[in-house]
């Protein structure tokens, strides 16, 4: 008996979903499932992608260049990404923040970044424990909204900054804060969070009324708009606590790694430059300043 007859001396019906009884050639290989991207290393691609820490030219954001014969303060550093790529430049490097645990971690990173000299100090930023124009390079990145003295703030990192100093300012963009409203923890809106919200004007009035010239005023982020948005419906039915920030780690939510993965394959595709900028644009999670004294 044929094998491809069954006992009544009838062929078989192929199966459903089974190849046989199709034509050549017509059997589709399935394609592997890329492999999960944890989404924080997304995000750093994204920022490299529009302008961030480009190593071959020294920028830590597209204008403002940090080399080995600059004082870099970084002001409210946290972790200390930026402040440990001023490092990897071969800068002096001072960093400040209220959070001690962070700034003990930090130093312990810097040993082995290759800044020409390194200081750390635990302060809110007012007074700045520095003298007089004493950094050539200020960074503030993220910080302002958390404090209720913005004002005050500014006029700390201008006392501290040499003439001619160039800075970089960052803060959350109202149209990510406002769509999150919703569906965001209050805490989110609450100290030691985000307990400011800046407009396109008030960010910049804040920067000019404390005597700099803003020399660039961009945006970017939505990845992160995105993702922010998604991580208050997934963790919805949990109790937040401390800085937002300190929670997005791993293990993540499956909706919150889709997105990543989603994103990081976009990023892949020839072109995608332009959309990401337009998304950018349209729906940023962050405003940045370059500015000079």
């Amino acid at each position: 008996m044929r094998k491809d007859h069954n006992a009544s001396g009838k062929p078989d019906r192929p199966r459903p979903g089974s190849a046989a009884g199709k034509r050549p050639g017509s059997v589709r290989k399935t394609a592997a499932a890329p492999e999960d991207v944890d989404p924080r290393v997304c995000g750093l691609r994204d920022a490299v992608k529009r302008g961030w820490y480009r190593l071959e030219t020294g920028e830590l954001f597209a204008g403002f260049q940090v080399t080995r014969k600059d004082v870099a303060l970084d002001v409210g550093c946290g972790e200390g990404n930026a402040a440990l790529f001023c490092a990897r430049q071969g800068a002096h490097v001072v960093c400040c923040d209220a959070d001690a645990g962070k700034i003990k971690a930090l130093a312990e990173k810097m040993k082995e970044a290759g800044a020409r000299k390194f200081e750390a100090f635990i302060s809110d930023s007012l007074p700045l424990p520095l003298p007089d124009a004493y950094a050539t390079k200020i960074l503030c990145t993220e910080m302002l909204e958390h404090t209720p003295e913005p004002e005050k703030i500014m006029a700390e990192l201008v006392r501290v900054g040499k003439p001619n100093a160039r800075y970089l300012i960052t803060v959350p963009d109202a149209r990510s804060e406002k769509v999150q409203m919703p569906v965001a923890d209050p805490l989110y809106y609450s100290s030691p969070n985000h307990i400011q919200i800046f407009d396109r004007k008030r960010f910049l009035w804040l920067v000019e009324d404390s005597g700099l010239a803003v020399l660039k005023h961009d945006t970017w982020g939505f990845y992160w708009t995105v993702f922010m948005s998604l991580f208050w419906v997934a963790h919805r039915k949990e109790r937040l606590q401390g800085a937002i920030l300190d929670n997005i780690k791993p293990p993540y939510p499956p909706v919150l790694q889709s997105w990543a993965n989603t994103w990081a394959q976009m990023m892949e595709l020839e072109g995608s430059e332009a959309l990401m900028e337009s998304f950018d644009q349209y729906l940023p999670k962050t405003q940045v300043i370059v500015a000079e004294k």
